[in-house]
């Protein structure tokens, strides 16, 4: 490895804490926000131009797409973690045989949900919730989408790489390249040549084709130390073996919020139809299911940027506890903590102030949904200001290797608490206490894993 790349990386462990976090999370923030605002934006594109049957339709195919997110995830964030760590550990050898054992996972995990998706894609539908309205609507969006799985996994997967490696610039470039483009063709596709869904579902996969194609670039150029290597693809169980026990815990929280959001859409049709009387255009079930879609669009839009500052700090803490620098541990966590719950606690209380404004966009000529939606964000984000707290301590025990106690963390707010809560209370409060579940388990979870930091931060050595 050149002598550039070495410095890059041992700033790692000499460069100033604040200066080095937010070096390498603002770019992963800036591509947060931009893909948060491709989300925004999709859903209003399709308001606008399919209608609130439209926005069913794509809230029913969420737990779908998280699982195949959750499949990219398991592998980039596994991968990249050993990466890191081994880039510490200053065996760069091995570090290349990860890169491209991760990159092979990757393309194998595409053709695996490609497949279970195309067989069981309607029953699966059908079990979420779909009606006969939506689940025409929600199958074309899906059938496309799962033409580029690919390119879903390739993407974010192997953009943890970039970052590791010392480009968080270009890792940032790369992902916001792609939503740009995947909002310009949502506005072509939908507004001006009147695609409806097929139009959305096709400009999401031609903007991840763009991205998959220019971190492959990256990848496969001269000036990149470790690039992908035909010799070192080939499958090594070892290699494997920990890629996926590391990746395991951020992929167990999309999988089990991929379980999650199918138990929340059966729930909300089931309640919805109990509480919401029905309107023209839907039924009870159908409005609820298209409040929740507004709501998780709004919510993304809040936690992704807070995501890419707990993902931007991971590289560093890594390194220095590779590197046994407890000490610089300790200060990353810390600036973490500040940063991020001032950001939430400012997002919260917009939220809870300004939920008709909010929602108004998406269903602008539907005044009901709007009510429905604003009620339905002051119930489900009334602890968001808590969040920081669990997602901070999973961080922590993901990027230093103890992959069961993040795994543990990360199921505590989506298996361990949330999912019985969410079975639970719409049985004493209909369809609120479908929203009240989210707020318990995200308050739930925070002291929980809040206790177990500081619990190992004990253990750690002063050098």
């Amino acid at each position: 490895m050149s002598q550039f790349y070495s410095q890059r990386l041992n700033s790692f462990g000499t460069a100033s804490i604040p200066k080095l976090v937010l070096q390498f999370s603002v770019p992963s923030i800036i591509s947060m926000l931009v893909n948060a605002l491709y989300n925004i934006v999709d859903r209003f594109f399709v308001g606008q131009g399919v209608g609130s049957l439209g926005i069913a339709g794509i809230t029913l195919c969420f737990p779908i797409c998280l699982f195949i997110m959750a499949m990219s995830m398991m592998i980039g964030v596994g991968g990249n973690t050993l990466f890191a760590i081994r880039l510490g550990q200053k065996k760069y050898i091995q570090a290349s045989i990860i890169l491209n054992n991760s990159f092979s996972l990757l393309i194998l995990m595409a053709v695996f949900t490609f497949t279970m998706g195309e067989i069981f894609m309607e029953p699966l539908l059908r079990l979420f919730g779909a009606s006969d309205q939506t689940l025409p609507v929600a199958s074309s969006y899906m059938r496309i989408l799962l033409c580029g799985a690919a390119f879903q996994t390739i993407a974010p997967g192997m953009n943890h790489f970039i970052r590791s490696m010392g480009h968080p610039k270009t890792a940032m470039f790369r992902e916001i390249i792609g939503a740009v483009t995947n909002i310009v063709l949502d506005w072509l596709f939908i507004m001006k040549f009147h695609w409806g869904i097929e139009g959305a579902a096709w400009a999401t996969v031609c903007s991840q084709l763009v991205s998959a194609s220019l971190i492959t670039q990256f990848f496969v150029k001269k000036g990149t130390p470790i690039r992908i290597r035909w010799r070192h693809m080939k499958l090594r169980f070892a290699y494997v073996r920990k890629i996926v026990i590391l990746g395991i815990p951020p992929s167990l929280m999309q999988v089990c919020n991929s379980l999650m959001n199918a138990i929340l859409a059966w729930s909300l049709t089931t309640y919805g139809n109990v509480s919401l009387a029905a309107t023209e255009s839907l039924s009870g079930g159908d409005m609820a299911i298209s409040a929740f879609g507004i709501v998780n669009s709004i919510a993304s839009f809040i936690l992704l940027p807070l995501l890419g500052f707990v993902h931007g700090t991971q590289p560093i803490i890594g390194y220095n506890y590779g590197a046994r620098l407890n000490g610089r541990v300790k200060a990353t966590l810390k600036f973490t903590f500040i940063y991020a719950l001032g950001f939430m606690v400012v997002a919260w209380g917009l939220m809870m102030w300004q939920a008709e404004a909010l929602v108004a966009p998406f269903a602008p000529n539907d005044m009901e949904l709007q009510k429905v939606a604003a009620w339905a964000m002051r119930i489900f984000g009334a602890a968001f200001f808590m969040i920081p707290f669990g997602m901070i301590s999973g961080s922590f025990f993901q990027g230093t290797g103890k992959a069961f106690r993040s795994m543990f963390l990360n199921a505590c707010r989506q298996v361990i608490l949330l999912i019985p809560f969410l079975l639970v209370l719409p049985h004493f409060f209909e369809l609120q206490g479908v929203f009240m579940a989210q707020p318990i388990a995200d308050a739930g979870a925070a002291i929980i894993g809040t206790v177990m930091l500081l619990h190992e931060l004990k253990k750690l050595p002063k050098a």
